[in-house]
């Protein structure tokens, strides 16, 4: 780290720890105590003062310590920050653990701040999944930020059922979002020509090449994702479904689509209507309800769905 930064990262750290001796300081910053007194002198130069306490429970403590009135963080604002800590701590996010230690060190400054009672339910990802997510943000956001393009060796789901199937593609990574817990990189694909997504876990192998490549400026990733019922960029349809009840209430709940519409037939049906894209999404989600929804447009989906009823018949039978 530089020295700059050190000395802010000793300043946080006595703002958690109120006292901490100039060896302990200097291990965790791995200096040596002289350059823990540099950071100190530079601190004092800045108007943050430190001072020193003798003894067996001595050391460098803050003088002066940060006043959340200073900048103006009122207590909903801190609530938001412990309920945005929990759901990425729950939801088992790839920074989480750091995201836990930044937020920490904020409610700490508030020693009288009252923990939230909430939990966020989400899918726990596997360690070495997350691991493996960590691993390829790091480097991809490089190739982002220096503008270089990707070499990567990528297995994308093979829907006719013959298995995964692995390609080697050249990508110009525009940037990185996150959908369901689980971390995409989308960019323009050399080997289709357009825009694609492609999920870290099923990255197998990447490599940041010299060749740079400059961004489609036209591109709004979240007009486009504003669209879908996922993240499938397909064509647009019209979906109109019957929904009955309870289905129908859990529906009622949610904003499946920015121009959805919903009409009730009684107090235990509803008929859904929204323009979108998402084809295999919206299947899969149509499928979910099970016996409780019927699909009324486009007739492709319903004709698709009996099919699929087909199938699953031959399996139990």
């Amino acid at each position: 780290m530089s020295r700059v930064s050190n000395a802010l990262q000793m300043y946080m750290l006595l703002q958690v720890r109120n006292i901490m001796k100039i060896d302990e300081i200097a291990e965790i910053l791995e200096v040596t105590p002289r350059m823990v007194n540099e950071y100190k002198n530079d601190l004092e130069k800045a108007g943050i003062y430190i001072g020193s306490k003798r003894g067996r429970n001595g050391g460098y403590y803050l003088e002066n310590t940060f006043n959340l009135k200073a900048i103006s963080i009122t207590e909903e604002e801190l609530e938001a920050l412990k309920m945005a800590s929990e759901v990425i701590r729950s939801g088992n996010y790839t920074y989480a653990t750091e995201f836990e230690t930044l937020s920490s060190k904020v409610l700490n400054m508030k020693k009288d701040f009252e923990d939230i009672s909430y939990y966020n339910k989400n899918i726990l990802k596997p360690i070495e999944m997350k691991e493996k997510e960590k691993r390829i943000w790091t480097n991809v956001n490089k190739a982002i930020g220096g503008k270089n393009k990707l070499k990567i060796d990528y297995s994308s789901i093979d829907y006719t059922g013959d298995g995964p199937k692995s390609k080697t593609r050249i990508v110009h990574p525009y940037g990185v979002f996150d959908y369901e817990g689980s971390l995409y990189l989308y960019g323009y694909c050399e080997l289709r020509k357009e825009i694609r997504f492609f999920k870290f876990l099923r990255i197998n192998r990447y490599e940041i090449l010299k060749d740079k490549f400059k961004i489609n400026s036209e591109y709004n990733l979240k007009e486009i994702i504003n669209k879908s019922f996922g993240i499938f960029n397909d064509e647009f349809i019209n979906l109109k479904l019957k929904i009955y009840y309870p289905m129908s209430q859990i529906v009622r709940e949610k904003q499946y689509a920015m121009n959805q519409k919903i009409e009730e037939i009684d107090n235990k049906a509803i008929y859904f209507e929204a323009k979108l894209k998402g084809y295999k999404e919206i299947k899969s989600w149509v499928m979910s309800m099970g016996s409780l929804v019927e699909v009324i447009e486009p007739i492709k989906l319903r004709d698709e769905i009996l099919k699929e009823i087909s199938k699953i018949r031959k399996i139990y039978e």
